[in-house]
């Protein structure tokens, strides 16, 4: 394009060859501002997207969060189980009492005992010389035991508590393949946006310098008074119009690269080459002789119909996708929220049921005259079996409270899983005619911007050689600039629903859908 501006200029025969040259030079060289991400950081990082997808997936916070709730929900399930199992302690005790009353009984039998001997009453026993008196009078106490406990009899509370702890973790790991999922398409939609911005970056820059160029031409034809002071004005405006617009998209790509390394946890001064493209290139479908046009008749339905080959395209994606409900993520935690709501009524109801246990409690005892016990011999056994009932006969009304919040929690869990389901036969809906509109844009796009590109130039040499007027120039580098941005717009939301598509049965359902569909603990 730059060289066929350049033969143009060469047509026009009244201007002298200095000037032909330095517009020549001005045309082929026009002033670019190069962008360059930080510098920071070293030379730019090659990056793909699978390699953005991997580097995602062990570096999410989201996924990281949701294995902290899977593991959480694995340690709930063992504390549940720990219910069924007997349950073992050990204790060790050591005491010394400052004062016993029975020490001081024993003191008094034995003064009292001593007092009788001198009276001549003979006998020497005494309450204090008693080997039981001696346990109790004894200062020092040193206690070793064991207990144990095995439930029997819980009116199936203790399973009912398993089976929700159970099915929580279970939510709790599709919950893991959710986050990934939503982790895969939040990378893919920043990849393709950074993808998108450096394009539109790259069309606003040409769109500049293509002004620069037009007033440029303008300011040579003003100087051999071949352009009005009216054009020329008009000229830099249109260039200086442009300015802002460029200066935006600059501002969009490095917020979308800042976006990009911040789902890679990358360093924010890592400058990024992107590797992947926006999207294939499609063929274009071959352009037949048109009819001579005899009418001015619009066939509407001919107008309105969608291109075969869009059908065809959106056919070929869905016949490799999932779009069931049953099998979405967020239906089956609903699922599995009903389920734990279920059994925490049913461990809720158990205990209006009496509950039995064993129990057992061995000890070995000593009452040392030290500070220590001797030897084993100073331990004396003490051991316990016993069974124990407990019935709740009148509790206030906290158990019938307690039912029917559970019951509550039912009710809820099961208008969740309902919200899910219809929110995921309309998310699937929505993926769909998405990936319709998406494909349809793209399938427009093919040749538009060609077809522009081609106007444009014909616009520019029109204008150089003093046919057209710059208006006409300015409304056919409008048309491109629209043009190439629709096509790079048209790839990005192309890439994006069908990555949305193939990754619809793990992903949560999306805003405005239904309201979160997690279990009620």
């Amino acid at each position: 394009m730059l060289f066929v501006g350049a033969r143009a200029l060469r047509r026009i025969p009244t201007l002298p060859a200095t000037i032909l040259m330095a517009a020549f030079f001005a045309t082929v060289l026009p002033p670019r501002v190069a962008f360059a991400q930080p510098a920071a950081g070293g030379p730019p990082r090659p990056l793909s997207l699978a390699e953005a997808l991997k580097l995602a997936t062990g570096e999410s916070e989201q996924i990281a969060i949701a294995r902290a709730g899977s593991l959480r929900a694995q340690g709930q399930l063992g504390q549940a189980r720990s219910a069924l199992m007997p349950q073992l302690a050990t204790t060790m005790s050591w005491q010394k009492q400052l004062q016993n009353q029975f020490a001081a009984i024993s003191q008094r039998s034995s003064n009292n005992s001593s007092g009788g001997a001198t009276g001549g009453a003979g006998d020497t026993t005494s309450l204090a010389d008693n080997p039981i008196t001696r346990i109790f009078a004894s200062q020092y106490n040193f206690n070793v035991g064991l207990s144990a406990s095995q439930p029997l009899f819980g009116g199936g509370r203790a399973t009912a508590t398993i089976r929700a702890a159970r099915a929580a973790r279970e939510s709790a790991e599709i919950g893991i393949t959710s986050a990934q999922a939503q982790v895969q398409l939040d990378v893919t939609q920043a990849y393709y946006d950074a993808l998108l911005t450096d394009r539109l970056v790259a069309i606003a820059e040409s769109s500049l310098v293509q002004s620069e160029r037009t007033l440029r031409q303008v300011q040579l034809t003003r100087t051999v008074g071949s352009a009005s002071e009216f054009e020329l004005i008009r000229a830099r405006v249109t260039r200086d119009n442009q300015r802002p617009g460029w200066l935006q998209s600059r501002t969009n790509r490095d917020l979308a690269y800042v976006r990009l390394r911040q789902l890679l946890n990358l360093s924010p001064d890592q400058p990024l080459a992107l590797t992947d493209s926006i999207a294939e290139s499609p063929v274009s479908a071959p352009v037949a002789n048109p009819a001579p046009i005899t009418t001015v008749n619009v066939n509407v339905a001919e107008v309105l119909t969608l291109d075969p080959r869009v059908q065809t395209a959106v056919s070929r994606v869905l016949a490799g996708s999932d779009t069931g409900i049953g099998t979405r993520a967020p239906v089956k935690q609903a699922l599995k929220g009903v389920e734990v709501a279920q059994q925490q009524l049913k461990a809720t109801k158990a205990q209006r049921l009496p509950a039995i246990a064993a129990t057992t409690n061995y000890q070995r005892l000593a009452y040392p005259a030290g500070i220590l016990p001797r030897s084993l011999g100073d331990f004396f056994p003490n051991w316990t079996v016993g069974i124990g009932l407990s019935y709740p006969f009148f509790t206030g009304g906290r158990l019938r409270g307690e039912v029917q919040a559970a019951e509550a929690s039912v009710i809820e869990a099961r208008q969740r899983l309902q919200l899910a389901q219809e929110g995921a036969s309309l998310d699937a809906r929505q993926a769909v005619a998405q990936l319709t509109e998406s494909e349809a844009s793209w399938q427009a796009s093919v040749g538009t911007a060609e077809q522009a590109q081609r106007a444009y130039d014909i616009a520019e040499v029109r204008f150089r050689e003093g046919i057209s007027t710059q208006l006409e120039l300015s409304e056919t580098r409008n048309q491109l600039q629209q043009a190439l941005a629709n096509r790079a717009q048209a790839a990005r939301n192309l890439q994006v629903a069908r990555t949305r598509l193939a990754l619809l049965p793990y992903l949560p359902l999306s805003q405005g859908s239904t309201s979160s569909t997690g279990p009620t603990r």
